[in-house]
This record gives C-alpha cells, structure tokens and sequence, in this order.
C-alpha cells in the first residue's frame, strides 16, 4: 500500500501517520459531518467554561487504534461515549463504524462492544478480561436571574463504574455479578463463592484474582 506521510505536532512532539482508513476519511472530508467542538455537548460547557470533566483524560494523547499505522492524538469522551482525533486546531468523532480497539497513552484500552466503549480493568487471559464501563452525568450551567440569585457553572460529575467480563472470542459481555457469572460456570461455582465473598474488586490485582478462576 502506497504510503503518505502526514506530521501531527503537539506539545513539542511529532507523529508520523501512514495511510489509513480513519486518515483517508479525514483527508477526503469524509469526517467532516463528524465534526464536533471542543468539548461536544453544547455552547454551554465548551471552552473549559465548566466544572468536572467529561473525558477519562483531559489531554489528547498519542495512542495506537488497531488495524491502523502511526500514532494518533486521542481523548476518550464519556459523557457522550466518542473518541475524539485531534488533527491541527480541529477535533473529530471516529465513526464507531471504523474502529472497535484503541489504545491511548499506552496506558487505557478501549474497546467498541456492541456499540459502547469499555476500558479494560484487568489483564486478559484465554479470551476473557473484565472491562467496566464509565458514567458520568451532566448537570447544566444556570444564569444568576438577580443580584440575590446564585450562578451555577455546568458540571459533568462521574459515578461509580459498572463490570462486566468480556468474552472476546464469543463477544458476548456477561454482568460482573456473582449469579450471572456463576451461571455461566457452573463447575467453578465454590470456587467463584469464595472469591466474591472475601474480593473487594478496587483493583487490579482483584479483578485479576477472579479472572484466574473464570479462565483458569
């Protein structure tokens, strides 16, 4: 395949992109109707004018989409469930149609399951890991409607995350709840028993630990 050079610079850094789907869409303004702002839900918290955060990270990073050559500018929006490519002083919603593995900062996998990202929350083992799946809320700014009033920037607060064990050969994604993954192996269910009465899952090390049973 016939290679085209494109330099991304950011933060004294540099990219070397080579052809691919998601550049070749951008080039051809093939993304262009996915445009989005800064921020991508609305005037009213765009230009950092807000409190919290709808991103996993504030930054773009350098990160790896899979099936693609080169280094992107990546940031995982939340709130609206979108990966946003930074390209110059534009910003650009991958089509989910595109790609369904992303790797940002070499730190956070992403991964596209049945048409929502989940971040991996374990290590994967014989075609299983545990992903969860982030929330975040949205609550609007509000205008002082007089001197006795209080103005209220918007704010985006994130919640507790939901688990949930990925079958990446089946792609079936199962509930980290004991019945439902003890339903599912119903051969290790003393085993599992035990795990889930004395594993606190705040990392992971514990995620890990339940994994060992379920793909051991």
């Amino acid at each position: 395949m016939k290679k085209t050079g494109i330099i991304l610079s950011f933060l004294g850094f540099s990219f070397c992109f080579g052809q691919s789907a998601v550049l070749y869409n951008l080039n051809n303004n093939r993304l262009l109707s996915n445009s989005v702002n800064k921020i991508g839900v609305g005037e009213s918290a765009d230009n950092d004018n807000y409190d919290g955060s709808p991103f996993l990270e504030k930054e773009f990073l350098p990160s790896m989409i899979k099936g693609e050559s080169g280094a992107f500018l990546l940031r995982y929006n939340i709130y609206n469930d979108e990966i946003i490519l930074k390209n110059d002083d534009k910003y650009y919603k991958i089509p989910k149609e595109e790609a369904d593995y992303f790797k940002i900062n070499n730190e956070y996998v992403v991964r596209l399951i049945n048409g929502k990202y989940y971040i991996d929350s374990s290590s994967d083992k014989n075609n299983y890991v545990i992903v969860r799946k982030e929330n975040i809320t949205f609550a609007p700014g509000k205008v002082a409607e007089n001197t006795y009033d209080q103005a209220r920037l918007p704010k985006f607060s994130r919640t507790k995350p939901d688990y949930f064990l990925f079958d990446m050969a089946k792609k079936v994604i199962t509930p980290l709840k004991k019945d439902e993954i003890k339903a599912l192996f119903p051969n290790k269910s003393e085993e599992l028993d035990q795990n889930f009465k004395k594993n606190k899952f705040k990392n992971i090390d514990d995620l890990n630990s339940l994994l060992s049973i379920i793909a051991g």
